[in-house]
């Protein structure tokens, strides 16, 4: 059984031990099993986002609250200087909102950061298409033990759908996410639930379940696929 308070994941429990076995009635696997599920796809999603940057509901890079774990950049890094012009690690940046907790601060000293998230358009400007961001005021004055062109720039924001519409459903399920991807999510969930010693005597096992190893490592490859459709990149 599952409640809001559930991790988000673009996969549902039922949808991984399918993926698991064909053969699974969902409704008779007991609780534990579906517990593991709905961890392992939250971790899946997790890995999916790492692995190819597109995520399917608004991710956030740094706690809002702990400025130290912000996206930070450094003049030397710039693709410009005059305006400082730097790009976002993250692809698919959604537009800054102060109300949501979004923010981008230039440092004014060792120390000291001037926030300047209301000053879109002033202070800085971000193409959210190309992830540019373009900081037209910072310091130049060069201080004892303090370069101005280190970490100049830091922000907390958010990447995901661009103008799309997200549907989360109450178990955090993110119903918005194609379903390519929540086949290869759940693929990948399966893939870390067939390694475990509980599942097998909780699925019923009709000769997938045989080789462990070998179904982790073709729900694996599956995941693979699409995860390099959409990253353009494969690992194998």
């Amino acid at each position: 059984m599952s409640t809001g308070a559930d991790p988000i994941r673009y996969a549902t429990a039922d949808e991984v031990l399918l993926a698991l076995s064909a053969d699974t009635e969902p409704a008779t696997i007991p609780d534990h099993t579906r517990e593991r599920a709905i961890k392992r796809a939250a971790s899946a999603t997790e890995k999916w986002i790492n692995r190819t940057g597109r995520a399917f509901h608004p991710v956030r890079v740094g706690a809002v609250d702990e400025p130290r774990s912000w996206e930070v950049h450094d003049v030397q890094d710039a693709r410009s200087w005059s305006p400082a012009k730097v790009i976002l690690d993250n692809a698919r940046p959604v537009p800054l909102d102060p109300a949501e907790g979004d923010a981008i601060e230039i440092r004014s000293g060792r120390d000291q950061w001037d926030d300047v998230t209301d000053e879109e358009g002033d202070a800085w400007t971000l193409d959210y298409r190309r992830r540019r961001l373009r900081v037209f005021e910072r310091r130049l004055a060069i201080t004892p033990r303090d370069d101005p062109n280190t970490s100049f720039v830091r922000l907390t924001y958010r990447y995901g759908p661009l103008g799309e519409e997200v549907q989360i459903n109450e178990d955090n399920v993110v119903e918005s996410a194609p379903p390519d991807v929540r086949e290869a999510v759940a693929a990948k969930a399966a893939s870390m639930l067939a390694l475990n010693d509980n599942t097998t005597l909780d699925i019923p096992d009709d000769g997938q379940l045989t080789s462990r190893a070998s179904r982790s490592e073709a729900l694996k490859a599956a995941y693979e696929e699409t995860a390099a459709e959409y990253s353009g990149f494969s690992p194998l």
